[in-house]
């Protein structure tokens, strides 16, 4: 709204408070009486508390039915996963007054319902303004489906380096740390204050005390644990510390369920890096779990900038600043690198963001057209399988459309109920052809898709519901013959650590695990 138009509003509601003062001073004389003792209070106020309560205790269960017939009205018209909106239903019938309350406390924000539906596309997501060249639409069909939902723009040049587990990540990092001369930009979910946080950090305060920019963005509930004293070091060596989306007593606020789970790293707008790890030292294998297994990649060339927005616009929903500029722009990769630029590869790429702003749940969309449109083979990789009916029945489809649909899942748990959520989706897999391997070296938190011989997709993005549809996440999807064989390759190597299931072996599992599977399924919409 124009600030003429809200001074004028804001003027009415004032002169509107005005005219109610004879009213409310009289209310003030009816209630409260002025003693020797303070304020005290009448015996008309005291008879109309009363009477209010007699009231709402007389038609206190007609009130919460009206109130959870309207509750249920609005899940039933938010329209997004059914199995969600069924279970909240469940919930408000069978716990009248507890479900009422469970659903203000961790249900949607009713605001998305308003930002829904004034969503509007850009003429900029517009089919006919696409880079892709139409002669390689089948190629390149997926990256014109995530360019009209997102606005991902095809960037043609760059270099693609896949760090395989936190032995070659971390130590890539911090090369590039030690490198960097005007900004540090990293996001994480999770940041602890261990040992491999205190190396990540002190590498930070000294890039800071060589004058370079740092900025450091972790998520408030992912990153519960992490010590005050920890950041308040960083800070007072000259870094910008800032948590997503603080939230007081987590439990208690639905803002809970909108977690950033985005890990970015951007050094000087050159260099970037994304994948599944974060920044602690289970992620070294030094965890309960073991040996961890996941998957970085180091990128130069036009995704960097792309990778660098995301960040930015994280930072300042959290900081609630402007970009400024100086570190942020991209003018001396662009500009001064322009040489550099040119003897980079052809490798195409796009980087896709996705959360709860994201109406057409883009990266979801990516694994379904992947999925979907694979000839030859779909071979997915994720520590948790929640997919939701769409890519459920698309890989169902797919193999017994007689596509070589494989996916790998870890044998160990991190989280009961995604644990078992996942595993009550292997049987119906399993019996439509689909390969289910089980890993077993240690936790395997990769989350990657390879379709037939061009195709691959990794970054932050899990094969589930609450990554798809809920959590801040980015992917990115490379269309290149080389990056999918590497993929591949990994896969099959990491296929030497897993024991595959058979349909036979999965019919024969003990009722108790069937039961808690269940439980799971039924809780994998809130997951």
């Amino acid at each position: 709204m124009h600030k003429i138009g809200r001074w004028i509003l804001l003027a009415l509601f004032v002169a509107f408070l005005a005219g109610l003062m004879p009213t409310i001073f009289e209310w003030c004389d009816r209630f409260f009486v002025f003693t020797e003792e303070g304020l005290g209070v009448t015996r008309h106020f005291t008879h109309t508390v009363d009477s209010v309560f007699l009231t709402l205790k007389d038609y206190a269960w007609h009130i919460t039915i009206i109130y959870a017939a309207v509750i249920a009205f609005v899940i039933f018209m938010e329209g997004q996963n059914p199995d969600r909106t069924i279970l909240w239903m469940l919930a408000l019938i069978f716990l009248p007054v507890f479900g009422v309350v469970l659903y203000l406390v961790i249900g949607p924000d009713f605001r998305s319902l308003r930002k829904r539906r004034l969503f509007r596309p850009s003429k900029r997501y517009g089919f006919d303004d696409t880079p892709f060249p139409k002669d390689m639409e089948e190629q390149f069909f997926i990256g014109r489906m995530l360019h009209a939902c997102s606005g991902a723009e095809l960037l043609m040049r760059n270099r693609v380096e896949i760090l395989i587990n936190g032995d070659k990540t971390f130590p890539a990092i911090e090369k590039a740390l030690r490198e960097a001369k005007n900004y540090i930009h990293m996001e994480f979910f999770i940041v602890r204050s261990d040992e491999l946080g205190a190396r990540i950090g002190a590498l930070l305060k000294e890039a800071a005390g060589r004058g370079v920019k740092v900025r450091l963005l972790y998520d408030a509930v992912g990153s519960w644990s992490l010590k005050r004293s920890f950041v308040k070091d960083l800070e007072d060596a000259g870094i910008d510390c800032r948590s997503f989306m603080p939230v007081a007593l987590p439990i208690f606020r639905r803002q809970m369920n909108f977690r950033n789970h985005r890990k970015i790293v951007v050094i000087d707008g050159a260099v970037g890096f994304t994948g599944g790890l974060n920044l602690g030292t289970e992620y070294e294998g030094k965890g309960p779990l073991g040996f961890w297994r996941d998957t970085f990649v180091r990128l130069e060339g036009e995704a960097v900038p792309e990778l660098h927005k995301i960040f930015l616009n994280d930072w300042c929903v959290s900081s609630g600043e402007e970009p400024r500029e100086g570190c942020e722009c991209e003018r001396d990769f662009y500009d001064g690198g322009a040489e550099g630029r040119g003897a980079l590869p052809v490798l195409p790429v796009q980087v896709v963001a996705s959360g709860v702003d994201s109406v057409w749940h883009s990266i979801a969309k990516g694994y379904y057209g992947m999925i979907s449109r694979a000839r030859e083979r779909a071979w997915i990789t994720s520590p948790y399988l929640v997919p939701g009916p769409e890519l459920m029945n698309a890989m169902i489809a797919s193999s017994l459309s007689g596509v070589d649909v494989r996916v790998m899942i870890p044998e160990k748990k991190d989280h009961f109920l995604s644990f078992w959520g996942s595993r009550s989706y292997i049987e119906p897999l399993l019996r439509s052809g689909v390969r289910v391997f089980m890993y077993q070296k240690g936790f395997i938190h990769t989350k990657s898709v390879l379709t037939d011989c061009c195709c691959a997709s990794v970054g932050t993005c899990n094969m589930d519901v609450r990554s798809l549809d809920i959590n801040f996440e980015n992917q990115l999807f490379i269309y290149d013959r080389k990056i999918t064989a590497s993929f591949a390759e990994q896969f099959e190597r990491d296929m030497e650590d897993c024991r595959e299931l058979t349909i036979s072996e999965w019919e024969e599992r003990p009722v108790w695990q069937k039961v808690l599977e269940s439980f799971g399924r039924l809780y994998s919409a809130q997951i």
